[in-house]
């Protein structure tokens, strides 16, 4: 694998945990906010979203 593509795969990864870090916020565990990224995106305001509710 060429550096620049390990470049773009970390920055993907630092994007990612970014993002994740905000559905923390909402109670979420850590595997429970990757995957949030992945089926919501970010959260929005204050509407409920089922990410984390179990």
């Amino acid at each position: 694998m060429s550096k620049g593509w390990r470049w773009l795969l970390l920055a993907g990864f630092v994007v990612w945990t970014v993002l994740a870090l905000q559905w923390t916020d909402f109670g979420c565990s850590y595997p429970e906010a990757y995957l949030a990224v992945l089926r919501f995106g970010t959260p929005e305001g204050l509407e409920f979203l089922p990410a984390c509710a179990g």
